[in-house]
């Protein structure tokens, strides 16, 4: 339905378009969000809104604008909002969020690890150079003596 919807766009546009064009049009609507709702694509939505939001991207397209002259007066109207992906500083702090967020996890939680086998180590008398048991010695004697080799 989302091609048809497109064919009937660029079909019904005064001058037709080259693929180069076709494929800027289509990355454009995928790219500004319905104004009525902000839940899907104009490309996808099928609000008037989104559909005059296609006229209009077409027609630009068409008069040979440029992308950032496409979506200067959407961003002027709408705000940021607008834009499926936000510009700027905005849109590296989202897509690097998820990043930071999963090493500052990954290192609180090896922290605690580390400290939790710390303690267990500590709570059972293990030290370097020590033996875990007192009685190590004598189970070892008698285990050597039982099998009649040594580990």
């Amino acid at each position: 339905m989302n091609t048809i919807a497109a064919a009937v766009v660029l079909l019904s546009s005064a001058a037709p378009l080259t693929p180069q064009q076709t494929t800027d049009v289509n990355r454009l609507e995928k790219s500004l969000l319905a104004p009525c709702c902000y839940s899907q694509s104009i490309a996808r939505h099928m609000s008037a809104e989104a559909e005059q939001m296609r006229h209009e991207v077409t027609d630009m397209v068409a008069s040979g604008r440029s992308e950032n002259e496409i979506l200067e007066p959407y961003k002027a109207l709408y705000g940021e909002r607008i834009l499926i992906v936000p510009d700027g500083r905005t849109g590296k702090i989202l897509f690097s969020l998820p990043v930071v967020a999963f090493l500052v996890c990954s290192g609180v939680l090896f922290g605690l690890l580390r400290n939790m086998l710390k303690a267990k180590v500590d709570s059972h008398g293990t030290k370097e150079g020590t033996q875990p048991c007192p009685h190590w010695a004598a189970i070892r004697a008698e285990i050597e003596r039982e099998t009649g080799d040594g580990f």
